[in-house]
């Protein structure tokens, strides 16, 4: 099945496709800090690839092994 947005431009389509993700991350966030920065926070450690992020993420909230909101990373990356 074909889409309008198949006869539209690549760029247009693109531009259009940045703002709906850009729409959708701040609801996402937004929704997450209704339950606390901690929470918020933890939520975009966790979903992180980011080795470094995720370690960040611990240490600047104090977070050991034993924490419930503790994101596993390998700290000799």
């Amino acid at each position: 099945m074909s889409s309008f947005l198949d006869n539209e431009n690549q760029m247009v389509v693109d531009a259009i496709y940045t703002d709906i993700a850009d729409h959708l991350v701040q609801e996402w966030i937004n929704s997450n800090l209704d339950e606390g920065q901690l929470y918020a926070d933890f939520q975009v450690a966790s979903m992180s690839d980011s080795n470094y992020i995720k370690g960040r993420f611990n240490q600047f909230y104090n977070l050991t092994p034993d924490d419930q909101y503790y994101v596993e990373w390998d700290e000799e990356k």
